[in-house]
């Protein structure tokens, strides 16, 4: 689970969005979700997300990811097993093409790195 300062408590995560979203998220050119911007902070960016129906296709690996991330516990280092584990699956979400549109002023950005752990999505922009 992310840890950044300004993501709504546990108990919120399950409500339906409280506003419209921000974004939409695309990857590979389909549409899987969208979101409402939480913060900015350092070259990373985070907020909620609501997956539509295409995100199904992509939702495995962010799985994997998600698991590979909590492996060997809250705040504890990973093996090196869980850390090779963990870098396969990164690779393969790192050659995903995600790109971000803006609903306000219709800006499109492209993610470099993009994480959705439940809920929760964090993307640093090239």
């Amino acid at each position: 689970m992310m840890t950044q300062r300004g993501v709504l408590p546990m108990t919120d995560w399950q409500r339906p969005f409280s506003r419209a979203s921000d974004a939409t998220l695309f990857i590979n050119e389909q549409v899987v979700g969208d979101i409402v911007v939480q913060g900015t902070e350092d070259s990373w960016s985070h907020g909620l997300f609501n997956p539509r129906a295409a995100f199904m296709k992509f939702a495995p690996l962010f799985a994997q990811w998600s698991l590979m991330m909590h492996v060997d516990g809250a705040y504890e280092p990973l093996s090196p097993a869980a850390s090779d584990e963990l870098r396969q699956v990164e690779t393969q979400i790192d050659r995903l093409r995600a790109k971000l549109l803006f609903a306000a002023n219709g800006h499109w950005v492209t993610c470099a790195q993009l994480n959705i752990d439940g809920p929760l999505i964090e993307w640093k922009v090239r």
